[in-house]
């Protein structure tokens, strides 16, 4: 597979959270991930750029992530090219993907939230709720926004409510607690 400009294609991207701002005047900039990424984001690594919206999937821009840290809840980066503020700027807004095979693994009986989205919830009684359209993060626990028509269901990705991922059955059981599903 090759994009439009005749690049190999780098697979299936995983979006890892937004640029947010820029940070001194030395060219860092501010990254909001959508959940613990940092391990994702070990320079140097060619990483993907793409304004929102934007449903091209050629319109990903690699770019060369030279360092990345932790700072609080965001992570500061620099890439190789961008060395002023005003060379970072531009990048505001935009989301920044890695190529899924270049995620490191998961650890046993974990899941990347990108690989819940599209599996069927069903409950531990085999009643079908819908299929998982995206993840919320919450600080303390992911929620599953499971969706089947109009209805919509928020599911806690806790151990006491999810109990079996099966990525190979492109399902999740679950056992609701009371009033979960009220």
């Amino acid at each position: 597979m090759s994009t439009a400009a005749g690049k190999a294609s780098p697979g299936r991207l995983v979006s890892l959270g937004e640029i947010v701002g820029t940070h001194g005047v030395a060219g860092l900039l501010r990254f909001h991930p959508y959940s613990d990424a940092i391990a994702a984001l070990t320079p140097p690594r060619t990483v993907y750029l793409q304004r929102r919206p934007a449903g091209d999937a050629t319109a990903w821009e690699p770019r060369r992530l030279a360092a990345a840290k932790a700072h609080g809840k965001l992570v500061l980066l620099r890439f190789d090219e961008l060395a002023t503020i005003e060379a970072a700027s531009p990048l505001i807004g935009m989301v920044l993907a890695v190529s899924e095979d270049t995620l490191p693994a998961a650890a046993p009986g974990e899941y990347y939230a990108y690989q819940l989205e599209g599996l069927e919830v069903v409950t531990d009684k085999g009643d079908r709720l819908g299929i998982v359209h995206h993840l919320i993060p919450t600080g303390s626990n992911e929620v599953l926004v499971v969706r089947d028509g109009e209805r919509e269901h928020l599911i806690p990705v806790i151990a006491d409510v999810v109990r079996r991922v099966d990525l190979g059955a492109h399902q999740i059981v679950i056992q609701p607690l009371e009033g979960l599903l009220d």
